[in-house]
C-alpha cells in the first residue's frame, strides 16, 4: 500500500538511496503543487513552493515517524508554506489573482468550484490532522475507505465514519460562507479539481535541489523555507501547550490557567461584535449608495459585492474585490490608465470596509478587539480623534458605534490625503459638526510646505526622504515625507479651527507642531490646547503602570524597569526564533502573531517619542535623566512587545546611540537580524554598528 511504502522509500532515502526519495517527489508532487497553485493564483511561486515543500521533507525524513501519513503532511506542509508566502513581503505578489477575481465578478452564477476552490484550504486548516488525512487520503488521493483505513489502523467501517464526520465539517464551513451544496456536488468538485497536473520538468528539479536539502536552493525559496518551517513549529507548539493541560488536568492539578489556551483561532463574528460589524457595513453601503444617487448615478456594482461579502463577514471575496478596484484606482500606483469614478465617498467607504476586515484577517482577533475598544474607551464623547496606522483608523472606525453620526466621538485619520476625495467624504459625515479643511486649505497647507522645505534647503536642513528641487522656478518636494508634512499642516488646520474639542491621536507619523502638546492616554496620545511645561511624575508613573499591566497577559509579567537589554534579546531569541514556550506564561497566540505584536509596538514607541522629545528639548540634566528613563523603559516594552517591529527597532537603537550605549544598540539590532536574517537595512546598521566597536 502506498503510506508503508512512502515510510519505506523515506527511510532509504535516509540511508542514502536518493532514487527513493525521487519516487516520493514524483508520487505527491502534483498534490503539493496544486494546493499551493490554488492559495497563490501563481504557477511559478506555486513552483517555488512545491520546491520548498520538499526540500523540507528532505531535512525532516529522518524524524517523521512510521505512522505518518505521507500525503496529509505534505498537504499541510505546502498550505503552512503558502500561507506564510502570503503573509510576507512577497504577499503583494499575490495580486495576480485579481484578474480572476475581475472575471469572476462578471459571471452572475459561477461554477461550483470556482466558489469552493477560495475557500478549501482554509477549510482544511481548520480540520483536525486526522479529519485532513482522510480528506486528503480520499479525496486528494482517491482511496478507497478499505485503503484508507490500511493506512490508518483502522476498518473501512470506521474508516468511511471519520471519512463522512471530516467532510460534514467542510460542508458547515463553505455554508457559513454561503457555499451551499450537497455532500455529493462538494466531493465531487474536490475530486475532480483539487490535484492538477504539475509542470513535466518540476520532478526532476525538486528532487535535485532537496536531496542538497537547499543548498541550492535561491534566497527567496530558503527564506520561504524558513518562514514555513517557524508556522509549523508555531502549530507544534499550540498543540503541545493544549495537549500539556490536558494531560495535567487529567492529572488532577489545577495549576493550569485555561484562559491561556487557545487550540484555534476564532473568528471575529465569534467574539460578540458580529452585530457592530454588520451595523458598520450597512453603514458604509449607505453612505456610498447616498453619494451614488447624489451624482445621479448607481453603486459600482464591485461596490455591491464588496459590500455583500462583507455583510457576509467573508474576507477572500471582500479581499480580491477591493484589490482589483485598486489596478484601477487614481490613489494607487498602477500601470494604464485609473477609473475615475474610483473617488469620493464611494471610493472611502469601501477603503474602511477593507481597512477593517483586512484587520480582522492578518492580526489575531482578540487582539483587534482589545486594540479598538480599549482605544474607544478612553475618549470622551464629542472628542475628535486622528486615527494614524491602518489599525488606528479602520479598527475604531469599525468598532464606534457609528461613525457617521460621530458617536462616540469624531473619527479622522490623522494623514488626511488631498486625493481620492477624502476632505469632502469627511465634509459629508461632519460638515455641520465641526471644521472640515476646503480644497483652498488644502492649497495653501501645500504652498505653505513648500515655502518652508524652499528655505530648509538653502539652509541644508532638509529631513531625510525629502526630495527637493527646483522645476520651472518652483519648488518641488516628493516622496512621503513631503505627504505628510502637509498632512500635518492639514491637521494643525483642523485642531485650530475646533478649539471646543478635545483632541486624540494614534501615531502614525510623529507631526512636530503637536510634541510639546502630547501627553500619554492610555494606548494613545491626547493633543492638548496648551504645551506643557513637563510630564510631571505622576502623568509618567501613570503610563508606565498601565502599559505594565496591559503587557503581562501578552508577554509575561518579566519586564519591568530594571529588566536589562539582554533579557530581552534573550527573550526573543527564546520565544520568537526557537519557538520555545518553556516557562512562558504570556499568551501564545499574541507572541505568534507578528502583526498585533507589530501593532502595539507602535502604539509603546509612539509614547516613547513623546519622552525622547522631551529629552531633546531640555537643559535641565535631572530633567533629562527623568526622561531618558521614562523613554528608555518605553522603548523596552516596544521591543519586547514585537523585537523585529521595524520602527520600535530603529528608533530604540537611534535613542540607545545617543545615549552612548553602543553595546546595547548593537545587541539590539543583531538580535532583531536574527528574527530577520534578510533585512538588509538592518545588516547595514548591524555592519556599521560592529565597526563603530570594532569588533567586526
Amino acid at each position: 500500500m502506498p503510506e508503508s511504502d512512502d515510510i519505506t522509500r523515506l527511510k532509504q532515502y535516509v540511508e542514502g538511496d536518493e532514487s527513493a526519495f525521487a519516487v516520493l517527489v514524483e508520487r505527491y508532487v502534483h498534490l503539493v503543487y496544486s494546493t499551493a497553485l490554488r492559495q497563490v493564483g501563481n504557477s511559478s511561486h506555486a513552483e517555488e513552493i512545491t520546491q520548498a515543500v520538499f526540500i523540507i521533507l528532505a531535512q525532516k525524513a529522518k524524524s517523521l515517524g512510521p505512522r505518518t501519513i505521507l500525503s496529509g503532511w505534505l498537504y499541510q506542509t505546502a498550505r503552512l508554506a503558502a500561507a506564510n508566502f502570503l503573509r510576507s513581503e512577497i504577499r503583494r505578489q499575490k495580486r495576480e489573482q485579481e484578474a480572476y477575481m475581475e472575471s469572476l465578478l462578471n459571471e452572475p452564477t459561477p461554477n461550483l468550484w470556482q466558489q469552493i476552490a477560495p475557500l478549501l484550504d482554509d477549510a482544511m486548516g481548520h480540520l483536525s490532522e486526522n479529519d485532513r488525512n482522510v480528506v486528503v487520503l480520499r479525496f486528494f488521493q482517491n482511496q478507497s475507505a478499505a485503503e484508507i483505513g490500511d493506512a490508518l489502523g483502522i476498518d473501512s467501517a470506521a474508516a468511511q465514519k471519520r471519512i463522512t464526520r471530516a467532510v460534514g465539517r467542510l460542508r458547515k464551513f463553505f455554508a457559513k460562507r454561503s457555499v451551499t451544496h450537497s455532500v455529493e456536488l462538494i466531493t465531487g468538485a474536490i475530486s475532480a479539481n483539487s490535484v492538477q497536473a504539475a509542470p513535466a520538468a518540476l520532478a526532476k528539479s525538486v528532487t535535485a535541489v532537496a536531496i542538497a536539502k537547499g543548498a541550492a536552493a535561491s534566497g527567496s525559496t530558503l527564506t520561504l523555507i524558513k518562514g514555513a518551517l517557524k508556522l509549523m513549529a508555531w502549530t507544534k507548539a499550540k498543540t503541545a501547550i493544549v495537549i500539556g493541560a490536558g494531560l495535567i488536568l487529567a492529572a488532577g492539578t489545577t495549576t493550569v490557567v485555561l484562559k491561556t489556551v487557545h487550540p484555534a483561532k476564532p473568528t471575529a463574528y465569534w467574539l460578540g461584535i458580529a452585530d457592530l460589524l454588520k451595523t458598520f457595513v450597512a453603514e458604509k453601503e449607505a453612505q456610498a449608495d447616498a453619494a451614488a444617487r447624489a451624482e445621479g448615478t448607481t453603486m459600482l456594482p464591485e461596490y455591491k459585492v464588496l459590500f455583500a461579502a462583507a455583510a457576509k463577514g467573508d474576507w477572500p471575496i471582500v479581499d480580491r474585490t477591493f484589490t482589483a478596484l485598486k489596478k484601477r484606482a487614481s490613489q494607487s500606483n498602477h500601470p494604464g490608465p485609473s477609473d475615475e469614478r474610483l473617488t469620493g465617498t464611494q471610493w472611502q467607504a469601501a477603503l474602511e470596509t477593507y481597512g477593517a476586515f483586512e484587520a480582522f484577517d492578518h492580526g489575531d482577533d482578540k487582539y483587534c478587539v482589545a486594540f479598538g475598544r480599549d482605544i474607544i474607551d478612553s475618549i470622551p464623547p464629542g472628542s475628535i480623534y486622528f486615527g494614524g496606522t491602518g489599525w488606528g483608523r479602520f479598527l475604531v472606525t469599525a468598532l464606534c458605534k457609528s461613525q457617521v453620526n460621530a458617536d462616540p466621538f469624531f473619527t479622522l485619520t490623522q494623514n488626511a490625503p488631498t486625493n481620492g476625495g477624502y476632505l469632502a467624504y469627511l465634509c459629508s459625515m461632519y460638515g455641520d459638526k465641526i471644521y472640515i479643511p476646503t480644497d483652498a486649505d488644502a492649497q495653501q497647507c501645500s504652498e505653505e510646505y513648500l515655502a518652508d522645505a524652499q528655505r530648509r534647503n538653502q539652509q541644508h536642513k532638509l529631513k531625510p526622504g525629502e526630495d527637493f528641487k527646483m522645476v520651472d522656478g518652483k519648488p518641488q518636494v516628493t516622496g512621503s515625507v513631503a505627504e505628510m508634512e502637509i498632512y500635518s499642516l492639514l491637521a494643525k488646520v483642523i485642531f485650530d479651527k475646533n478649539p471646543s474639542h478635545e483632541f486624540y491621536i494614534e501615531e502614525s507619523y510623529p507631526f512636530d507642531w503637536m510634541y510639546p502638546l502630547l501627553k500619554p492616554h492610555g494606548l494613545i496620545m491626547k493633543v492638548n490646547r496648551q504645551p506643557l511645561s513637563e510630564l510631571s511624575d505622576e502623568i509618567v508613573s501613570q503610563d508606565q503602570d498601565y502599559w505594565t499591566k496591559y503587557v503581562t497577559p501578552m508577554i509575561g509579567g518579566w519586564l519591568n524597569e530594571g529588566t536589562p537589554v539582554s533579557d530581552i534579546a534573550t527573550f526573543a531569541e527564546k520565544v520568537h526564533l526557537r519557538h520555545d514556550l518553556g516557562g512562558f506564561n504570556g499568551d501564545p497566540h499574541f507572541v505568534q502573531n507578528d502583526y498585533a505584536g507589530n501593532e502595539f509596538s507602535k502604539l509603546r514607541s509612539s509614547i516613547a517619542g513623546i519622552y525622547m522629545w522631551r529629552l531633546d528639548h531640555t537643559a535641565d540634566k535631572a530633567e533629562k535623566d527623568r526622561m531618558a528613563r521614562a523613554a528608555d523603559f518605553a522603548f523596552r516594552q516596544a521591543w519586547a512587545l514585537c523585537p523585529n517591529a521595524p520602527e520600535a527597532v530603529f528608533r530604540y537603537i537611534n535613542f540607545l546611540l545617543k545615549q552612548k550605549r553602543n553595546p546595547d544598540a548593537l545587541l539590539v539590532a543583531s538580535t532583531s537580524l536574527k528574527l530577520d536574517p534578510d533585512n538588509v537595512q538592518m545588516k547595514a546598521l548591524v555592519s556599521q554598528l560592529q565597526q563603530m566597536r570594532g569588533t567586526k
